[in-house]
């Protein structure tokens, strides 16, 4: 669907919360974001199946004519 591979981590829960965390602790501490652990570890990359891919456009393409009139119908 993204056309890009997708990272699975090896554990726990991190995305969007964790990096929010890791930017609050910077504002802060005055830390050196440099200074902060590693991304996490991949366990697997998933990697786009190339005959699903144009589907997906397709159907995207349509999603993003759609959305407009239902955002006017709240």
């Amino acid at each position: 669907m993204l056309d890009r591979p997708l990272d699975v981590h090896a554990e726990g829960d991190f995305g969007g919360a964790f990096g929010a965390a890791r930017l609050g602790r910077l504002a802060a501490t005055g830390e050196d974001p440099f200074t902060l652990p590693v991304p996490p570890p991949v366990a697997r990359v998933v990697e786009p199946d190339a005959a699903l891919v144009p589907r997906y456009a397709e159907e995207y393409a349509r999603w993003r004519r759609l959305y407009p009139a239902l955002r006017l119908e709240r």
